[in-house]
């Protein structure tokens, strides 16, 4: 059987693959001089885990965007989305998730994309808003998700209700292939891992960061230009690398997700999802059924063609996803 020879084959890399090296860096130093319009800070996050972020404020500003980007992001890659929304008046925090991007990671081997709990993501964003957004007055607070970090604000609306005016969401993480194994195999060969010491090893078959050049067929986006500039990005500065994830990720990203999907209903702010029409990293069938639990308060726009990372994708897609994000925020503020 195919499924079984592969698992023999993953379990034997996951027990063979070595830990990486901790890379030393100046993370606020070197983000200073990728984004000099930005003021940049850090805060220890839940467990002490290092996070850096960044503010730009505009004067008169119609309100404050909050960026929580997706997995393997830095807010760095997001540079033109940021001026687009100070442009349109919108003051922007942002930061990068502990274990990912320029922020502090948890594992000696700095490629492993690991956390403990998706309520360590919740720790950090909720220390972010209390502590770093807060300090200055702001109204009630838009949010730009990506993936992930869908996931991470609406668990956050979730146990925080109240905080947000509305939530924009990208190709959101509200499901996810689990191919080449069946779903219904998944939660017990994680809790099989978990038994055999595994669950801060990668994933089966997953291992450190390696450099890809562009294909016509890659997952992430079909605009070569934008792919390559963030392969370039990495390179420069490899402390930003960030390999597959863990065992406990996956398991966490699975508890986090039927939580969010349980508690759809329960859900305040108006919602808008664009939805990556060509994704093949996350389930689009998922997002429909979430949005079916929200209709009336959720809207759902599919933008054609596109690939996961829709604010990367090619200028006429990426152009339409920012019209609806701009068109969405202007509408919840003049509501």
């Amino acid at each position: 059987m195919k499924w079984f020879s592969a698992f023999i084959m993953g379990l034997f890399i996951l027990f063979t693959v070595a830990p990486g090296e901790v890379m030393a860096s100046d993370p606020v130093g070197e983000i200073e001089q990728l984004l000099p319009e930005m003021e940049i800070g850090v805060f220890a996050g839940c467990q002490g885990v290092e996070i850096v972020y960044g503010i730009r404020e505009v004067k008169a500003e119609k309100g404050v965007v909050v960026i929580v980007n997706g997995r393997n992001e830095t807010f760095v890659k997001y540079r033109k989305v940021i001026n687009e929304l100070t442009d349109a008046g919108f003051s922007v925090y942002t930061f990068d998730h502990r274990g990912q991007g320029f922020s502090g990671r948890q594992l000696a081997d700095p490629h492993k994309g690991h956390v403990d709990s998706f309520d360590d993501y919740v720790a950090d964003l909720h220390f972010f808003l209390e502590h770093i957004v807060k300090r200055t007055s702001h109204a009630p607070c838009l949010v730009l998700a990506h993936s992930m970090g869908s996931t991470i604000s609406l668990l956050y609306d979730l146990r925080y209700p109240g905080n947000f005016a509305g939530i924009v969401m990208t190709a959101p993480m509200l499901g996810f292939s689990t191919a080449p194994w069946p779903f219904f195999l998944v939660s017990p060969l994680l809790s099989l891992l978990d038994a055999l010491g595994q669950s801060q090893s990668y994933i089966i078959g997953g291992g450190p960061f390696k450099p890809k050049s562009f294909s016509d067929d890659n997952i992430l986006t079909s605009d070569r230009e934008n792919y390559s500039r963030n392969q370039r990005l990495m390179a420069e500065y490899p402390q930003i690398q960030l390999g597959s994830p863990t065992n406990a990720w996956v398991k966490q990203a699975l508890v986090a997700i039927e939580e969010v999907m349980a508690g759809a209903e329960s859900l305040r702010p108006p919602l808008l999802i664009l939805q990556a029409e060509a994704d093949r990293v996350v389930d689009n069938q998922a997002q429909e059924r979430f949005f079916c639990d929200r209709a009336g308060i959720c809207e759902l726009q599919v933008i054609p063609k596109s690939r996961h990372e829709i604010l990367v994708e090619s200028p006429e897609l990426r152009d339409m996803a920012v019209k609806a994000m701009l068109d969405f925020f202007e509408r919840v503020y003049g509501d």
